[in-house]
């Protein structure tokens, strides 16, 4: 195995952590939803969660074959794949708990969403240490700061709108981009 292998491996098992505790908690959902009211936001912002992991953080693993491994970057990439697999466990619900599902998902988005501002941070960090800074790395700061400000604005509207935009732009645009920027 190539050291490329080696991190790669690492980094897919922190985020297959990641995506088992956020399939987990969207199937304990569907289970019980005739006992309990479903948090839509919740829902939209798992959706969103897993195909940033899926889409946006395993497919940038690929442009960074070529990468010549040290241990700041290793620590930057782990840190990106970290936070993401940390605020999958934020965003879950406890279904045992009394309180509404709403009320749940907006006392952890705080902690969830400034976790999930972490990866692009790192990301940008990582892509700055790799000399490699594109006008698409620099938008990430427009993401941090839309997942920061979630944790603090606790409007359902205000959640539904930025969640939607995102999930729009990952699993549509992003997508899309990238297939023209690897047929170029």
């Amino acid at each position: 195995m190539t050291q490329f292998e080696f991190v790669q491996v690492t980094l897919v098992i922190i985020l297959g952590l990641g995506l088992t505790d956020l399939l987990r908690n969207l199937g304990e959902q569907f289970r019980h939803r005739k006992e309990i009211d479903v948090c839509w936001l919740q829902i939209l912002a798992s959706w969103l969660l897993l195909s940033v992991i899926l889409i946006v953080n395993l497919w940038s693993f690929w442009s960074t074959s070529g990468v010549d491994w040290t241990l700041l970057l290793f620590v930057l990439q782990a840190g990106s794949a970290v936070a993401l697999a940390l605020s999958a466990q934020f965003i879950k619900v406890d279904l045992s708990s009394s309180k509404p599902l709403a009320d749940q998902y907006f006392d952890n988005s705080l902690a969830t969403y400034s976790l999930w501002a972490a990866s692009p941070i790192f990301t940008l960090l990582f892509s700055l240490a790799t000399d490699s800074l594109s006008s698409v790395d620099a938008s990430r700061i427009i993401v941090v700061i839309l997942l920061i400000s979630m944790g603090f604005i606790r409007k359902p509207i205000y959640h539904a709108i930025v969640l939607s935009t995102l999930l729009f732009i990952v699993v549509v645009i992003a997508p899309t981009i990238g297939g023209l920027i690897t047929s170029l």
